[in-house]
């Protein structure tokens, strides 16, 4: 029963879509409708600039710490932050109040990897980073990062694992259209060691101005 309860705990706080609170709250617009229509933190960053971009994730970030916090509280268990990840991702992915059009999970799956075991997260961030900076895309690092984690983690429950893979499954259903995109050759390239420098000479040049 319990873990009904932390996946509707999870489901509940996952509807939190701050794509759209932020969006709507400040700007009147719907992300869903906007540039690339994926309402996440890089599609309101790219759109609306930096600021809003943060404010999304920063949002989706702590929706999720608060969910995983309230779960642990009643159940004391680690488990029941697997299945309240779940809930999350669900609830993100294919929120109620939007019809089930959501965002892709990713600020809400490094938020929960972390919590869940931050030593294996970190190992599976920094090569799903790596990967991204190889292939210069944004689509597959995040699915590798999940996957990664779900397989490589020594010390995780097999049901904990069963777990953290239908999450994955989610998400590769969210990505689907990138993946396929990717694949074809036709995914947008982010060169991310260009945008770091590109940034670096920008905040030089103010510095010196």
């Amino acid at each position: 029963m319990w873990r009904v309860g932390a996946i509707l705990i999870g489901y509940a706080w996952g509807n939190l879509v701050f794509a759209y609170v932020v969006s709507h709250y400040y700007l009147h617009v719907d992300p869903s409708k906007v540039g690339s229509g994926n309402p996440g933190t890089a599609n309101v960053g790219a759109v609306f600039g930096k600021k809003y971009g943060i404010l999304t994730c920063l949002g989706d970030f702590g929706k999720t710490i608060l969910a995983l916090i309230l779960s642990y509280w009643l159940y004391r268990s680690q488990l029941a932050l697997a299945y309240t990840g779940l809930g999350l991702i669900l609830g993100h992915c294919f929120p109620l109040w939007r019809h089930f059009r959501g965002g892709k999970g990713v600020a809400v799956a490094i938020v929960l990897l972390l919590s869940y075991d931050w030593h294996w997260a970190l190992v599976a961030l920094l090569i799903a980073l790596l990967a991204a900076t190889i292939i210069q895309n944004l689509t597959i690092p995040p699915l590798m990062f999940m996957l990664l984690f779900s397989v490589t983690d020594q010390q995780m429950h097999f049901e904990a694992r069963l777990i953290f893979g239908l999450m994955t499954l989610v998400m590769f259903i969210r990505f689907w259209p990138d993946v396929v995109d990717f694949c074809l050759g036709r995914g947008k390239r982010v060169d991310i060691l260009k945008t770091i420098k590109r940034k670096l000479s920008g905040s030089r040049i103010i510095r010196k101005n």
